[in-house]
């Protein structure tokens, strides 16, 4: 990386990098179906991540690390979206085939996650599902959280962390 180390990083995830980089290979390879952009996007988040200069602010690292995963794939599929299409008539002839075989629909993609997304909010414990909801649906502050659900600030805060954990590890997207 021309200098830069990783070594800030493993402190800053909470988790080895080897660990780290396998979870956020997943995170892409469930959204795209190219390994090269899988590659790429990995080395983008681990790059915004070195630029990180002070890490102790960060209260939950790895929710930092997902979101900015997130966010570069959202910024990756802006810029697939405002590239040219190039038909290609021999692609056309064949049907265009994901790595595993199956011909790729991004809408189909886009719904699936959802299902996959709503299944797994479905299978949280209620008070989990909830905070969620109102923190990821409805964008309600952590403040306004608490006080729909009777917590304080920071135990809204926590819950609200632990599910998106959950929501992670259920691999849901």
């Amino acid at each position: 990386m021309g200098g830069r180390e990783l070594k800030g990083i493993p402190d800053l995830a909470g988790l080895p990098q080897a660990q780290c980089d396998r979870e956020l290979q997943r995170y892409f390879s469930r959204r795209l179906s190219n390994r090269e952009d899988v590659r790429e996007l990995t080395q983008e988040v681990w790059l915004r991540l070195c630029r990180v200069t002070d890490r102790s602010r960060l209260r939950e690292p790895m929710a930092y690390v997902y979101r900015t995963a997130a966010n570069v794939l959202a910024e990756f599929r802006l810029r697939q979206r405002r590239e040219p299409l190039i038909f290609d008539t021999d692609a056309a002839d064949h049907g265009a085939e994901s790595p595993s075989g199956f011909l790729s629909d991004p809408l189909a993609e886009q719904a699936q996650a959802q299902h996959d997304l709503l299944a797994a909010l479905a299978a949280m414990p209620p008070t989990y599902r909830r905070i969620a909801w109102l923190r990821l649906a409805e964008r309600r502050s952590f403040q306004e959280i608490g006080e729909r659900t009777g917590f304080s600030e920071g135990t809204a805060r926590r819950y609200y962390f632990q599910a998106i954990k959950m929501l992670w590890k259920s691999e849901w997207a």
